[in-house]
């Protein structure tokens, strides 16, 4: 064979071997992508399997169970009397509370420092869904739980887990409550882990330090509603679990109790709890009762103000409020704990017709108020905005701080508006589950002041651009029937620049007007139509101008990386700039916030806040006792309907004001005896009243200072031979107190904290004084004969006494008043000073 045909061989062969090659890498990636596609289509069928199934198996919506409310609307019964149960586990321990309902995560609480107490769920008994989520911070006061449990309606499945601790201030009143609204007068039971009994629980009443315990039960209210409409039947507890702090220490007395230091082990607990599928007309739980149809009749022939018509009315351009009926049906179908607004008997009216006031300059004036995820506070703040007189509902705004639904449903209900907030940082201020309070405090401080920072922006910006003032509340504040006229009252010294001292920035010598003062407690505030002028900015519900906020609080507002509080940071020196506050006596908020607070728990609200005076003319505001916080109960009336016409408004302005005090301490004032500390030992009362448990108090905070309700050291100078105090007099006391802002910590130290405790009004910092002087009126529980009525700034039917001038030297622009031979008092730190009889004094 020649060359040539060789190589045409070879060339011959070495094709054919790549057809050949190409051929098997074609047959390799068809078999590929057979594979590929079969795969596919194995994973499509999985998926829809997967799916189908997951259709047909009823879960908890834990989507929503972040805003701290589920909802879910799937069915939960099957066809005919065929019982249908879900599945329910409760994880309590130290660190951790875990609720899960058919296999989803309702809590999931694994935060260490903070939702100690007693965690409680509210199922749908029907259809399995979350209605209620709380935490109650037992440790502290039982009473909000005590209360819920009064408001959630029969039948509901109530689960209560334990983390970390809640017996210390569990009482036995709250124990009983628990018991009876969980059927403590049924049958007993044995002390299984997870089986049912008819007798409420069994190992409540034995819960003590850092025990842990997990409950189920069918929740029971002894009311004759309930038992019309079949769910009075009793409670029933499905399931229960308990475990004992194991530790144990021997105490002196030969006693053993359980040991600070442990907890008891981990309870889980897992119940099948069957639903009621049998679902009766016109029961309250069917979310549907006749009486609503009247309820809302009433309340849309009552509405005198032309907001409302037939099926849903504008009552603003940019708010659609649905009829009283369809928002309480929408309500009550979703969420409980809310007592009457669901009841069949007597519901709650939702709609408030209070009177206009005379002359109004706030109609235009939207109302701000701040929320977070504190529903059942926001409901009773709303209540009570809404039954002042004057107040315009398409003016008020609830800004919430996150994406939570109950308190945008609250609003609604109530047929407010309500603007939602993307949270700036951090998890929740005041939310459990899926929103926590986040561990760090600075962090929460940070979120409410970027959140009041939005809340300004937003009202001054999209929602309300023509206003040149706003009102700002928070949502754990009651409001006084008159709240809305000392605005309108006092609107026009904020709009007037008097001689402005603050560099011209636009809001003249005046930052605010608060209708809270810090200093005005039962005891040291009674005149309803006085006001004063302080140096300090209160918060606690107040007013500002819009130039105020556009011109330079919007662009000094602290940057989200800085741990301010927002009050603290409009109080420094840089930022309020010198000017003041016009406040009245005796305030015209109150504040009722004791739990899910950043800055405030029952131990701080009893102390600082219970005690403060609060006008209401009717001595009850919403299930307010009349002693809790009454304050003054007279005045210069308007139309006999709550209003007061407030005394001097024309001598609030600076330089008016500041003469006029000068001229009362020179020709009104009286010189106290000056040679001794004017406080002496005072008596604790342990008699055992509600609000005066001092031997609590003082094992919980063992404060040296702390003065018992309705317990303070009245100077002898200013009493009546029969113990009661002069009218009519205003009494000078003049202490050491060098100027604060000096950046002398310990300048109140020396006189002012120390007196300020004796007299039992606030004593944490320097705050409410005019140029470095207080003033009180120093009152007993005497009523007036009337004699004092023409008298300056005395009305009529108040509570007998005379005005305090405390006098700061050489901080206040008034000590120039102190005679020369008169020494300022100071406090000895040891607490030891001499006494009328030669005995020794002690604060």
């Amino acid at each position: 064979m020649s060359d040539f045909s060789v190589r045409i061989y070879t060339k011959t062969m070495a094709a054919a071997a790549m057809r050949r090659n190409c051929c098997c890498w074609k047959r390799i990636r068809f078999c590929l992508q057979m594979l590929l596609v079969c795969f596919v289509i194995l994973f499509v069928l999985v998926n829809v399997i997967l799916t189908l199934f997951s259709a047909n198996h009823q879960t908890v919506n834990s989507a929503t169970s972040a805003a701290g409310i589920g909802y879910n609307s799937s069915s939960k019964w099957v066809q005919g009397d065929t019982a249908k149960y879900i599945s329910i586990e409760v994880l309590s321990s130290k660190n951790r509370v875990k609720i899960c309902v058919d296999d989803a995560t309702v809590i999931d609480d694994s935060d260490p420092l903070n939702n100690r107490g007693m965690h409680v769920v509210v199922l749908n008994q029907h259809t399995g869904m979350v209605m209620a989520q709380r935490v109650f911070d037992t440790y502290m006061d039982d009473e909000p739980l005590i209360g819920f449990l009064h408001r959630v309606s029969s039948g509901r499945i109530m689960i209560f887990a334990v983390k970390d601790e809640a017996s210390f201030h569990l009482t036995n009143e709250g124990r009983r409550a628990m018991q009876m609204h969980t059927g403590a007068s049924g049958a007993s039971s044995s002390k299984s882990g997870s089986g049912s009994a008819a007798g409420g629980s069994l190992w409540l009443s034995e819960l003590g330090w850092r025990d842990m315990w997990a409950m189920v039960a069918k929740h029971h209210n002894n009311d004759p509603e309930g038992q019309r409409n079949g769910e009075g039947t009793g409670g029933h507890v499905y399931g229960e679990s308990y475990n004992s702090n194991p530790s144990l220490v021997l105490q002196h007395n030969s006693k053993s109790v359980p040991a600070i230091s442990s907890w008891g082990t981990d309870v889980l607990l897992r119940v099948q709890v069957p639903l009621d599928v049998n679902r009766s007309h016109n029961n309250q739980n069917d979310e549907w009762c006749d009486s609503w149809i009247t309820a809302g009749a009433s309340d849309d022939n009552n509405d005198d103000d032309g907001d409302f018509g037939d099926s849903g009315s504008i009552i603003d351009d940019d708010i659609v409020v649905e009829s009283p009926l369809a928002r309480r049906q929408r309500f009550c179908s979703r969420i409980e704990g809310y007592g009457d607004v669901c009841s069949c008997a007597h519901p709650a009216p939702l709609d408030f017709h209070p009177l206009p006031i005379p002359d109004s300059n706030i109609d235009r004036v939207p109302v701000v108020i701040v929320a977070g995820n504190r529903a059942d506070y926001l409901y009773r703040t709303l209540k009570s905005v809404l039954n002042a007189r004057g107040v315009q509902r398409h003016m008020v705004t609830v800004h919430v701080d996150g994406y939570y639904d109950e308190p945008v449903e609250v609003a609604r209900l109530l047929g407010v508006r309500a603007v939602q907030h993307m949270p700036a940082i951090g998890d929740s201020v005041n939310g459990v589950s899926g929103g926590q309070i986040s561990s760090n405090t600075n962090s929460r401080r940070r979120r409410v002041t970027q959140h009041y920072k939005s809340a300004l922006t937003n009202t001054f910006g999209s929602l309300f651009p023509q206003a040149d003032y706003a009102i700002v509340l928070e949502d754990d504040l009651d409001v006084s029937v008159d709240f809305f006229s000392f605005f309108s009252q006092t609107l026009p010294l904020l709009a007037v620049a008097d001689d402005s001292t603050d560099g011209g920035s636009g809001s003249g010598s005046l930052y605010c007007v608060s209708a809270w003062n810090d200093q005005g407690y039962e005891h040291t505030a009674s005149r309803p139509d006085v006001l004063y002028r302080i140096d300090w900015m209160p918060g606690l519900g107040w007013m500002l101008k819009k130039s105020l906020y556009k011109d330079q609080l919007e662009s000094e507002w602290p940057t989200v990386e800085k741990p301010w509080d927002w009050d603290m940071w409009m109080r420094s020196t840089k930022v309020q700039r010198g000017r003041q506050c016009i406040v009245p006596e005796v305030s015209r908020t109150y504040h009722f916030g004791s739990s899910r607070s950043v800055n405030v728990n029952p131990y701080f609200q009893r102390t600082y806040f219970g005690r403060h005076a609060f006008y209401n003319p009717t001595a009850a505001t919403n299930g307010a006792s009349a002693g809790s916080h009454s304050g003054g109960a007279g005045g210069e009336y308007d139309d006999g309907g709550g209003l007061i016409r407030f005394k001097n408004i024309d001598k609030m302005t600076r330089i008016t004001y500041l003469g006029w005090m000068e001229r009362r301490i020179m020709t009104e004032g009286q010189l106290l005896d000056h040679t001794r500390w004017p406080c002496r030992k005072k008596q604790w009362n342990n008699e055992g009243s509600k609000h005066n448990d001092n031997r609590r108090v003082q094992n919980a905070k063992k404060r040296n200072y702390y003065q018992s309700d309705e317990e303070f050291f009245v100077i002898d100078e200013m009493m009546n031979n029969d113990n009661t105090i002069r009218s009519k007099k205003l009494f000078l006391l003049f202490i050491k107190m060098e100027d604060p802002s000096g950046g002398n910590r310990n300048t109140a130290n020396v006189a002012w904290t120390p007196l300020a405790k004796c007299l039992g009004i606030w004593d944490l910092d320097i705050r409410g004084h005019y140029k470095g002087m207080w003033r009180l009126y120093l009152n007993t529980d005497n009523q007036d004969d009337g004699t004092n009525a023409d008298e300056e700034g005395i009305p009529t039917h108040i509570k007998s006494g005379s005005e305090l001038f405390i006098i700061s030297c050489p901080f206040s622009h008034f000590c120039k008043f102190k005679p020369m031979n008169v020494t300022a008092l100071w406090y000895n730190s040891i607490g030891i000073g001499e006494d009328d009889d030669g005995g020794d004094d002690m604060l």
